[in-house]
């Protein structure tokens, strides 16, 4: 394997495990506006973010390859309502799958097709993760905005359980 993949792949642990980081502080968020659903959504999305950055690790394992584990910085936002916490939440992703196609990509012109394949679950994934995003910021547009609607999407995110 290359080592620029390696090093990338590497990063990609970080970088996961910083948006596992960024999701905890979206859960605080939430647990101190007192919206425990939301705060729960947010717990569950930091675990798989977690075992994201495991999947990455147990494959550099499986081919012989050093792991560097990074240091991860705390969040640099300030958190102020619910849709701006959202609308992070999405560009988070949205990044993530930003550094997940370049990782492909390099794969691709070094013609690393094990590691190739592998990433393609992560573009799956992440097509989805996305994809809840938005759906979660046109829910709140939508629905949240009232607080009846507010309590009734918040007990919906509650309900959220891990895949």
């Amino acid at each position: 394997m290359n080592r620029t993949i390696t090093a990338l792949l590497n990063t990609q642990i970080q970088k996961e495990f910083e948006a596992a980081y960024n999701y905890i502080g979206f859960a605080a968020f939430f647990d101190k506006k007192g919206l425990s659903g939301f705060s729960k959504w947010y717990r569950v999305q930091a675990e798989e973010e977690k075992e994201h950055a495991m999947k990455i690790y147990d494959y550099l394992c499986r081919i012989n390859q050093p792991i560097e584990l990074l240091p991860v910085p705390a969040p640099k936002y300030k958190l102020e309502n619910i849709e701006q916490v959202l609308k992070l939440g999405l560009e988070h992703e949205e990044y993530i799958t930003g550094l997940i196609t370049t990782i492909y990509i390099q794969a691709e012109k070094e013609q690393d097709f094990f590691t190739k394949n592998f990433l393609e679950w992560f573009i799956r994934e992440q097509f989805e993760e996305e994809e809840s995003a938005k759906i979660l910021i046109e829910k709140y547009s939508n629905f949240g905005i009232t607080p009846q609607g507010l309590y009734i999407l918040d007990r919906e995110m509650g309900t959220r359980s891990a895949r």
